[in-house]
């Protein structure tokens, strides 16, 4: 049997368009985020953006409503430092909770794949930061409505949320996160 077209040799870097084009739409790109390498890794692939690492895999299971899967996003903002584990598994972890977010891929050059995303994640915080920044001078620059004359102002409390993309506050009553655009549950 041989394997489908989009499965490109284990030695080799995988360029974007090499992937089948269903994985790349279940990893459900955030907005201004792209794919910048990936990497395979068992039946999936390691993919690194601009802000993030995440495996996609190809698994048919019964009722699901695709065949790609994916695994827990490593975005860069609290992404430890990528280790190599035996020679030919990378490690990543989040610093946030490192025990309920840990995940091990077997690479075929696991130490340059490490070298490779702890390049990205420097610049991916950079771009979280940045992200974060003007997201705060938007909100900052809005001005509190003038109540009118007349009028009875009331007053709320605001129910915030983690986001469960990015981690930041975001209003309860939000639909997408102001940070990095990920849709609210």
């Amino acid at each position: 049997m041989t394997p489908p077209s989009w499965i490109p040799p284990a030695d080799s870097i995988t360029r974007p368009d090499q992937i089948d084009p269903h994985a790349l739409e279940e990893l459900g790109l955030l907005y201004g985020e792209r794919v910048l390498r990936c990497w395979k890794a068992g039946y999936g692939f390691l993919v690194m953006t601009n802000l993030r690492c995440v495996h996609v895999w190809h698994k048919p299971i019964l009722f699901s409503r695709t065949d790609w899967h994916t695994g827990p996003p490593f975005f860069f903002y609290d992404l430890a430092p990528p280790e190599v584990v035996a020679g030919r598994f990378l490690e990543l972890r989040c610093t946030d909770d490192p025990e309920r977010t840990t995940a091990r891929f077997l690479l075929h050059d696991a130490s340059d794949v490490a070298r490779e995303i702890e390049v990205a994640r420097i610049e991916g915080r950079r771009e979280w930061e940045a992200r974060r920044a003007r997201v705060l001078a938007d909100l900052g620059d809005l001005p509190p409505p003038a109540p009118r004359p007349g009028t009875t102002l009331v007053l709320r409390e605001v129910v915030m949320v983690r986001c469960s993309y990015c981690g930041n506050l975001v209003e309860v009553t939000r639909r997408q996160c102001p940070f990095c655009g990920a849709p609210q549950r």
